[in-house]
């Protein structure tokens, strides 16, 4: 069992002044860098009801901290929920949100540990993913995402209605369950790798989720920990920039202008960064009866994730680092920008449970 330790309030990095701009003959240049120096004063804990009905109690920061439900671990950022004790109300959990939004990029999340566990994962809806303001209107992307004892990563975008998107692109065992991005639904695409999400990903030390954004398309990518790619993402220096074209074949890929019918400027921007573990809720409890091995635990969602903390006691994340890259020419976001590479700051009101990790 992972025992994160404390994290300081004061800590603070200025990586956009640490990320080396790359040579002009790239595609990317890094515009920010979220890590175990700098993530806990770049993103602000939600303590909010939870609006997808979750059976779930999201905790502020010094919540969190004092209960040792956030902080740090093998070098890495640890967002945890409650494993001890029981509840009717509830089981106490973290989501945080990044301060800053992004519209387009590539963004690559080094990710040691996901909310599961091999014996069950029955109650469980963990997610990170990325939401623009006036939902679902400026779009949101689940990068990854999923339910009770499921295996593998569904990735899927929800926008406002008009955007219709085909999975030209995608690996070939990923099918596109849904085309139509509007609403709660969304367009979907299901993957087929046991490694990719849940236990197996965790057995293998997780990976890298990359997501590359423009204005084409939205596709997503998956390297094991063991791969040779995620070696090199993971070591790469600020002026090594990555070029997606030696990716190989996306995970996923959602196209909207050309063989699709979605303008995706039109329909994803303004997008904030989310790691969240919620229970039961609009999806995890709403298919709890159809899945064999939750339901044999008890009747409802509700009741299993509230009287049993110790099945809990793997679901956390571990984020080793989120690398932030995008394009040298392209525009900022609307509102107040950072550098001029579309990084949009969030209100001074939208931050004000952030003032509490300042020194």
């Amino acid at each position: 069992m992972v025992k994160p330790t404390a994290f300081s309030r004061g800590a603070l990095l200025a990586s956009l002044a640490q990320a080396t701009t790359a040579a002009s003959t790239s595609r990317y240049t890094l515009t920010q860098v979220f890590n175990a120096t700098n993530f806990f004063s770049e993103f602000t804990f939600f303590d909010q009801p939870d609006p997808t009905h979750g059976f779930v109690e999201y905790v502020d920061a010094p919540t969190a901290n004092r209960l040792s439900l956030a902080g740090y671990s093998q070098n890495g950022v640890y967002l945890g929920v409650d494993h001890t004790n029981t509840t009717t109300t509830g089981r106490k959990s973290t989501r945080v949100t990044s301060n800053q939004a992004f519209t387009k990029g590539l963004f690559i999340a080094d990710i040691a540990h996901m909310p599961a566990s091999a014996s069950s994962s029955c109650g469980l809806w963990p997610a990170y993913w990325m939401f623009g303001p006036d939902w679902p209107t400026s779009g949101e992307i689940d990068i990854l995402e999923g339910v009770n004892t499921q295996k593998s990563n569904s990735i899927t975008l929800h926008t406002a209605k008009g955007c219709e998107m085909a999975n030209t692109g995608s690996l070939g065992s990923t099918k596109l369950a849904n085309g139509n991005c509007e609403g709660n639904t969304g367009c979907g695409q299901t993957t087929s790798a046991t490694n990719n999400y849940g236990a197996g990903f965790n057995d293998i030390g997780g990976g890298i989720y990359a997501l590359e954004w423009t204005d084409d398309h939205i596709a997503v990518w998956f390297f094991p920990r063991n791969s040779n790619t995620c070696k090199s993402l993971a070591a790469a220096s600020p002026s090594s920039v990555p070029n997606t074209s030696n990716f190989g074949t996306p995970l996923a890929k959602f196209v909207g202008n050309g063989s699709g019918n979605c303008s995706i400027p039109n329909h994803f921007k303004d997008h904030n960064i989310v790691f969240d573990t919620t229970f039961c809720g609009d999806w995890a409890g709403q298919v709890w009866g159809q899945d064999d091995t939750c339901k044999s635990l008890a009747d409802t969602c509700e009741d299993w994730v509230g009287q049993n903390p110790e099945g809990f006691q793997e679901a956390y994340w571990l984020v080793n680092d989120i690398k932030v890259y995008q394009q040298v020419d392209q525009g900022p976001a609307a509102g107040q920008t950072d550098g001029g590479f579309g990084v949009q700051r969030k209100p001074d009101e939208e931050r004000r449970r952030a003032r509490s990790f300042e020194a």
